[in-house]
């Protein structure tokens, strides 16, 4: 009895489920077609996002001349400093040594100049004063020529003659003494041992005048016929050779002048690189102590639009003997707080968020935490090909303390939220020649073209925001 009951029961079941299915079947619209529903609408922008630092300074090196670089100690990654710790030092015996040969190279280069400029100088007093004494002495031989040619000529040759006829009148004066004596000894009682000795000195005496005379009858000839006119010749070349003296010191003044001139000008360039060679030396010298500018955590690498490279290859450079290259970013001091988002959009979204759009980030490391974020800043130029970057700040709490810069998260941002949207599946919207958009809705067993204004899309699903209205059937693709 109870068996035959529960079975007629069962019965009574199925068949109430048939009509209910054959009713749900005959209200249901037909295949291609969608009813239009009012409903809530969303449409949100999804990202994959990094943390941050707001704050960081950035370290890397610019020396001028100095590349070599060598590490000789280094903070550890993730190192919490302090302003003004050491961050990294570099090997500086090598430097140094640079440094003190540049001081005895720009001390060299200093005294060049100062020698060049004194010398300079000097010559060019020393100079003046060999112009003025080749006019002088020009002066002076042309006046001494002129006083010989209009004097002294004329009296020298006078002087010669006087001079010969000195000699001959001598000799006529001891003859006639030497016949004078030869006449009283003919007279006196001398003997003749004293007659000799006085007649032999007599005539000794006019032999030398004889010889004097000759003597002076040759000097007058050499005199006459050479010596006068060579003196002439001799003082006229001497101020030929004045005045070509006192013309080339004119003519080589000016260049030997100019000459000097441009090797104190190259001196004082010589100089002048010395100083800023010097001086780029002691300012990269100065390089060689990094310190930490501001308090921080020491991250390896860079944070480029905020997202943390973490190069790899820093490891190997970052250490005892390690090199660092030059214009190298290799570490950044991060202050931990405060912490903003990076990431970015496809170029679908991109027009779908503004400044001030707010949304939600969830951390990788705490998925069931929800951070509230806005978006701060967005690239107007791609950032890759179908990207832009977008910045948000993160209001975080006190439970959020296990977030670090470099960090992921997931970002949702609501661009756009209505309760009671019309919407219809993308694929119901059509175009026509003028591009307006209409869709299809169907009326029986008729069909009917109706233009529309579109809202947002999202999900397959556009907004409609004029043209249908709730229970309009429409045709889909």
């Amino acid at each position: 009895m109870k068996s035959t009951f529960l079975m007629c029961s069962i019965c009574f079941l199925f068949a109430q489920a048939g009509s209910l299915l054959a009713a749900d079947s005959t209200n249901a619209p037909p295949k291609g077609v969608h009813t239009v529903k009012a409903g809530a609408f969303k449409v949100e922008v999804k990202l994959s996002g990094a943390f941050g630092p707001a704050q960081s300074s950035p370290i890397k090196l610019r020396p001028k001349v100095w590349a070599d670089l060598t590490v000789k100690s280094v903070a550890a990654h993730g190192a919490e400093v302090g302003k003004g710790s050491v961050l990294i030092e570099f090997e500086t015996e090598k430097i140094d040594r640079r440094i003190t040969d540049s001081k005895r190279s720009l001390e060299a280069a200093r005294l060049d100049l100062a020698l060049a400029t004194a010398e300079h100088q000097f010559a060019s007093k020393s100079a003046d004063l060999d112009r003025a004494s080749a006019q002088l002495a020009f002066k002076r031989l042309g006046e001494d020529l002129k006083h010989f040619q209009e004097h002294i000529k004329e009296f020298s040759v006078k002087s010669t003659h006087q001079s010969y006829s000195s000699y001959s009148n001598s000799l006529a004066y001891a003859e006639e003494e030497l016949n004078q004596l030869k006449k009283m000894y003919e007279a006196d009682d001398l003997t003749e041992e004293t007659e000799e000795i006085i007649i032999t000195r007599a005539l000794n005496t006019v032999n030398r005048a004889r010889f004097s005379l000759e003597r002076a009858e040759l000097t007058r000839l050499a005199s006459l016929k050479f010596g006068l006119p060579r003196e002439i010749e001799d003082r006229a070349t001497a101020q030929v050779r004045s005045q070509i003296s006192q013309e080339r010191l004119k003519s080589t003044f000016e260049t030997s002048t100019q000459r000097r001139q441009l090797s104190i000008q190259q001196k004082q360039v010589d100089f002048n690189k010395a100083v800023k060679s010097h001086a780029k030396l002691e300012a990269d010298r100065q390089l060689l102590d990094v310190k930490a500018s501001t308090n921080g955590v020491v991250y390896y690498g860079e944070f480029v639009n905020g997202l943390w490279t973490g190069r790899k290859h820093l490891n190997a450079k970052l250490r005892a003997s390690g090199k660092v290259m030059p214009n190298e970013i290799f570490m950044t001091v991060v202050t931990p707080r405060p912490l903003i988002i990076s990431g970015s959009v496809a170029e679908k979204d991109s027009r779908q968020i503004n400044l001030g759009t707010r949304g939600w980030a969830t951390p990788t490391a705490a998925p069931e935490q929800r951070i509230p974020v806005t978006v701060t800043a967005i690239s107007r130029v791609p950032s890759a090909p179908g990207k832009f970057a977008v910045t948000l700040a993160a209001t975080l709490g006190a439970n959020h303390g296990y977030l670090a810069p470099g960090m992921g998260c997931a970002v949702k941002l609501g661009t756009y939220s209505k309760a009671d949207a019309l919407t219809v599946p993308s694929t119901a919207l059509h175009y026509g020649a003028d591009q307006k958009p209409y869709v299809i809705v169907v009326d029986g067993e008729s069909t009917k073209n109706i233009s529309v204004q579109l809202g947002r899309t999202s999900n397959g699903q556009t907004e409609i925001t004029s043209g249908l209205k709730a229970g309009d059937p429409v045709k889909i693709n």
